[in-house]
């Protein structure tokens, strides 16, 4: 049978990362590179999340019911993240410079962030958070293509955990920044705030990283001939559909998302409303637990994915999915819990479970994907992920509070309290997807 050749992007003349491999000089450029990707991606949360923690105030000053506030700080955002996702990572696997255009989003995104703090009505920050969205959507196709193009495929689990951790970073910075300072001022100022390091970032980013050669992790790129053609958009979707475990892998982690989407994202209005904590103080305790916790659990999970990943991709499978299954009993506990300060303990538990399989999603997705379409597959993806869990999350659960308020006699604190036990289903169909792909794995390796 004779199909078209996947072609690899060039390998551009003077760029030396990774140079060559296993030399003292290319894995220090390397790692410096992956630490600069990861915080890059600390400020993407940052201005993602910092919304999260501002929401009691923004509720009141424009008078929002809880599926609005759930719009914001998940459909406005991941509308036009989703959407542009795919056509951004279809012009990244054609060879574009994938840092210059890091450093271009990183300050359109700052940017929008800052204007979400002079809005004067729900549609203008509507419209802004959109922009922030759009201005995200190429950050992590981009990023997941340069990891995988400095990185071996056995490497690849540990480098996406180190990478990772951005996020639980990320959430600590915008939950305790944005709740200090809002409490010391008010949200507007906190969200001007946010902007700033994101723009002075944009400026350095591009003068320290380089643009590695792609492809040079997977051994010889393959020659162009006259039968070569480019793989398009809807065929590299074909292709990757026909990928039973890839597509398992996305569906499971696009349930994941939704579920821990939409309870991180009420957990402050949790606190606030049913143990009347403040702001300052929701916003350190929470952003102090993620960033050690998610930090810690996003740690193991790249680690374990590399250590038990060795002998078969489905080895890295089995410890997250353990700590999905094992995050719905930790929610409804913490949730059920009368002391607040006992409810803070206690979610140390599943945010560090939560984050086994941050890592290991972006390594198994990258690896079950054919050099010349990662963005892209890194898209799909994301688009599933975002689509899903980030816009629909918080806008289901804000929905679910308004309707459980209502036969709860008029209790917002129950309501939403039982909106984000109803969310915790959605692990386990996750968690049932990844089973699928694990045996999926197992059965092409025994092939």
């Amino acid at each position: 049978m004779h199909g078209p050749t996947i072609a690899s992007a060039p390998v551009t003349e003077g760029d030396d990362l990774p140079a060559p491999a296993g030399s003292p000089r290319g894995n220090r450029r390397r790692t410096a590179m992956l630490l600069m990707l990861a915080f890059v991606y600390s400020l993407n949360y940052l201005d993602r999340q910092i919304v999260v923690i501002l929401q009691e105030p923004i509720k009141e000053t424009f008078q929002l019911a809880d599926w609005q506030l759930g719009l914001l700080t998940g459909g406005a955002f991941g509308i036009f993240y989703t959407s542009m996702g795919i056509p951004i990572a279809q012009v990244i696997d054609r060879g574009v410079n994938r840092v210059r255009l890091i450093a271009g989003f990183t300050a359109v995104w700052s940017m929008m962030t800052a204007l979400c703090g002079i809005t004067r009505n729900f549609a203008q920050f509507f419209g802004a958070r959109m922009g922030v969205g759009l201005a995200e959507a190429g950050f992590a196709p981009a990023a997941h293509s340069l990891i995988s193009d400095m990185y071996a495929p056995k490497e690849r689990s540990g480098a996406a955990g180190i990478f990772a951790l951005g996020v639980p970073i990320g959430v600590m910075a915008g939950l305790s920044v944005g709740g200090i300072v809002a409490q010391a001022t008010d949200w507007r100022t906190a969200l001007l705030v946010a902007g700033v390091p994101g723009l002075i970032t944009a400026v350095l980013f591009p003068l320290l990283a380089r643009e590695p050669a792609r492809g040079a992790m997977d051994g010889p790129a393959p020659q162009s001939g006259d039968g070569e053609v480019k793989i398009g958009f809807l065929a590299s979707l074909r292709i990757l559909r026909r990928r039973g475990p890839y597509v398992h892998i996305v569906a499971g982690s696009a349930a994941i998302a939704f579920a821990q989407s939409g309870i991180a994202s009420w957990l402050p209005s949790f606190l606030i409303r049913s143990h009347g904590m403040s702001l300052a103080h929701v916003g350190v305790s929470l952003g102090l637990l993620t960033g050690v916790c998610a930090g810690l659990g996003t740690w193991l999970g790249g680690w374990q994915g590399s250590r038990f990943g060795k002998n078969g991709l489905q080895g890295a499978i089995w410890i997250p999915v353990a700590g999905v299954v094992l995050c719905v009993p930790s929610y409804i506990a913490v949730v059920m819990l009368e002391d607040g300060n006992a409810a803070l303990w206690l979610l140390s538990l599943p945010i560090t479970l939560g984050a086994f399989w941050t890592a290991p999603s972006i390594a198994l997705t990258q690896s079950l994907a054919p050099v010349a379409m990662r963005a892209r597959a890194s898209a799909v993806y994301i688009v599933a992920a975002n689509l899903i869990g980030v816009s629909m999350g918080p806008l289901v659960a804000g929905v679910l509070s308004d309707w459980l308020m209502q036969l709860n006699g008029g209790d917002a604190a129950r309501g939403l309290r039982d909106a984000m036990i109803v969310l915790t289903a959605f692990f386990l169909w996750g968690a049932a997807h990844w089973l699928v792909a694990a045996r999926g794995l197992i059965r092409e390796a025994r092939a």
